[in-house]
């Protein structure tokens, strides 16, 4: 995590497969490894779980927090966080705010690509951001997004041909 840049180091992925143990390896492709922004929001919510996990590693893991610690990891060890573990955190928080327990965490990341869509973020920003290695891919997943952008580019050439 760099404060300064208010950015995260996408670098690793973490996969569980039942009855087997837990898997961090590369990302899927070289765009994969990434860097991805957060707001000043944000930042002020991560330092505040940073300030609690490193009580928590000082008060019963008896050792400090380090810069090579996962963001979200297993109590106890230098592990990652089960994605089951994750999720199951995520539904008790939706639960508490009472919002749709049906959301998941990828809908976030579908959310995230729409809204700089229709903010009128490029297609090739937006790839870069959710690691994907084309734009096309983006643009295949994410098509139903662009429809706002369609018609704002509609409007713009319509009213400089006077038509």
């Amino acid at each position: 995590m760099n404060w300064h840049e208010r950015s995260i180091h996408i670098q690793r992925n973490v996969v569980k497969v039942t009855g087997e143990d837990i898997i961090v390896k590369e990302t899927k492709t070289v765009a994969g490894d990434r860097y991805v922004y957060f707001s000043l929001e944000m930042e002020s919510l991560l330092k505040e779980f940073q300030r609690e996990c490193t009580w928590e590693t000082e008060t019963y893991d008896r050792r400090r927090l380090e810069d090579a610690d996962y963001v979200f990891r297993r109590h106890g060890y230098r592990l990652p966080m089960t994605p089951s573990t994750f999720t199951w955190r995520f539904k008790l928080i939706l639960k508490k705010h009472g919002l749709p327990t049906a959301l998941n965490v990828h809908s976030l990341r579908h959310t995230n690509a729409s809204l700089l869509i229709a903010g009128g973020a490029d297609v090739a920003t937006v790839a870069g951001l959710l690691g994907h290695s084309q734009p096309s891919t983006t643009l295949d997943i994410y098509t139903h997004a662009f429809d706002k952008n369609k018609k704002a580019a509609s409007q713009v050439l319509q009213e400089g041909l006077e038509i």
